[in-house]
């Protein structure tokens, strides 16, 4: 458990920090639009980057990045389902999953899944056949919240729960288990530079977040606006634009 879902989240977070959509902010101007690499996640992807500046003011700058994530969250989705199809050992722990639902309620982020959990053994020194000893499942429902503190990307969990269990999990407080699990994987990401700093040129360059905002229109699609400060003028941000074009947007390696 403790894999499948710190490596989705991990994921889907780290999905805030690019960008690339047809309209920025109202005030702002768009000084940067096009095709782009972006590391998310360990991942090359090339994306439409489009990035759009406020008016600058004396020595304060603020820029939007906004992107429709759609393809994303269904490549996150993929990722789960193949982590699971990997995950069946002979002897040992077999995984079984549905399909995720992922959504954005309120600016969050909202990761539903049925999970089945089971532990096989092949007996002593593992040489009999497979048998099945154990069994668990449920519908595992967890809402983070990305916020910004101190310039700095964290999240924290904002609800959770646990339906429709089966098998060992009518009995045990599964609740609390995954609970402390899913406690311990977001105070390690909060800790983490690679998420709660600005991903590359913008740290470099001395962004910090600003703020964090999601969309979900009528047709499905999530649109994530993203934006950014520092202090300087407008060779900051021709210094950025050259960045962004020649060496992509990617999390610190």
């Amino acid at each position: 458990m403790r894999t499948i879902l710190s490596t989705g989240f991990i994921f889907l977070i780290s999905v805030l920090a690019t960008a690339s959509f047809a309209q920025g902010p109202s005030g702002y101007f768009e000084i940067y639009n096009e095709p782009t690499n972006v590391n998310l996640g360990g991942r090359w992807v090339v994306a439409d980057i489009a990035l759009y500046a406020d008016t600058p003011k004396t020595n304060e700058l603020s820029v939007a990045l906004v992107t429709d994530v759609t393809k994303f969250i269904d490549e996150t989705e993929r990722d789960l389902e193949n982590w699971v199809a990997t995950n069946q050992e002979r002897c040992g722990e077999r995984w079984g999953a549905g399909e995720p639902q992922i959504s954005f309620p309120e600016n969050a982020i909202r990761f539903v899944l049925d999970l089945e959990y089971e532990r096989w053994s092949c007996g002593l020194f593992g040489r009999g056949e497979p048998g099945r000893v154990g069994r668990t499942a449920g519908r595992i429902d967890i809402t983070l919240d990305p916020y910004i503190e101190d310039g700095k990307l964290q999240a924290r969990l904002a609800d959770f729960r646990v339906e429709e269990r089966e098998g060992v999990a009518r009995y045990l407080p599964l609740e609390t288990v995954a609970r402390n699990v899913i406690n311990s994987e977001i105070a390690k990401l909060d800790k983490n530079r690679k998420f709660y700093r600005a991903p590359n040129p913008f740290f470099t360059e001395g962004f910090e977040y600003q703020s964090i905002e999601a969309v979900k229109f009528e047709d499905d699609r999530v649109v994530i606006t993203a934006r950014y400060r520092a202090e300087g003028g407008l060779a900051k941000l021709d210094r950025l634009v050259e960045a962004i074009g020649d060496e992509g947007v990617t999390q610190e390696r």
